[in-house]
């Protein structure tokens, strides 16, 4: 249980190796969705071993849009119940391809039925990791054509579709089935990392253009050491500069609640009659 009276979740972290796990719950504690990344991308072999090694991590695995997506559900779908899956991680950006691509359908259609959210890559990507770097094609604006079609589903456009902020909010804000988060933005060697104050300004004028963004926001770091993400006070210091006390619960635990359904198999704190 986290100072705040409630316990935090971190809706994206990678924290893909027994290491990355130690370090990452020394400095903080609650609990943490796990996103696996394609092989092409980073190995993380460790990935699910590492997520059922402690009750307080989650999974979500990731598809590799590159390859045919169906064997890949099939595997997942064997699993689902004890690798602790609560969604599913496409890394557009990263991987060339738009959400509203039709041989990406199937997988909203697994997700629909197994009541699992889908978190996109969106925006800007690592300075470090291997990319395709099709940034337009991972544009909120496709992910909300399928958010319109596929209503029961969860969408989590991560990173707020960097540097597309104001766009994301806005998109965000008009479909009840999709959330946001800023997770990653303070990668060491980024600009947003070299001057916290300005990047809380430019995050808090997007997000503040739009009403009710309290409960479309939630909490992310990104938090993988060997990627230079292993920021976690920066992500509390812009909390607590953008939203109001009375919002915390809801940034940092309610609203990932609400995102990912299936938590609720895990998590039993609360009733979900009082996160809706």
């Amino acid at each position: 249980m986290e100072a705040t009276g409630f316990p935090k979740i971190d809706c994206h972290t990678h924290i893909i190796s027994s290491d990355i796990r130690d370090e990452y719950f020394s400095r903080t504690s609650g609990y943490a969705i796990v996103m696996q990344l394609p092989e092409s991308i980073m190995k993380n072999p460790d990935c699910i071993s590492t997520v059922l090694s402690d009750e307080r991590l989650f999974l979500s695995p990731c598809i590799d849009i590159s390859i045919p997506v169906e064997p890949q559900l099939a595997e997942i779908e064997k699993n689902i119940e004890t690798s602790k899956t609560v969604g599913l991680k496409i890394y557009l950006s990263y991987q060339r391809g738009k959400a509203n691509s039709p041989p990406l359908r199937p997988i909203y259609e697994f997700a629909s039925r197994h009541r699992l959210s889908v978190t996109f890559h969106t925006g800007l990507c690592s300075l470090i990791l291997p990319s395709d770097n099709d940034i337009e094609g991972s544009s909120a604006k496709y992910i909300a054509e399928v958010a319109e079609e596929f209503p029961d589903v969860n969408f989590i456009v991560a990173h707020m579709d960097d540097p597309r902020f104001t766009e994301c909010i806005r998109i965000v804000s008009e479909h009840d089935n999709m959330f946001t988060d800023f997770s990653g933005a303070y990668e060491t060697g980024t600009k947003e990392a070299a001057d916290i104050d300005r990047a809380v300004s430019i995050f808090g004028e997007a997000i503040c253009s739009r009403q009710g963004t309290s409960k479309k926001i939630l909490y992310g770091t990104d938090f993988c050491p060997p990627i230079n993400l292993a920021q976690l006070d920066e992500y509390d210091y812009t909390i607590a500069k953008i939203f109001n006390k009375e919002d915390f619960e809801d940034i940092y635990y309610k609203n990932c609640l609400r995102a990912f359904p299936r938590l609720q198999n895990y998590i039993k704190e609360v009733c979900y009659e009082d996160i809706v």
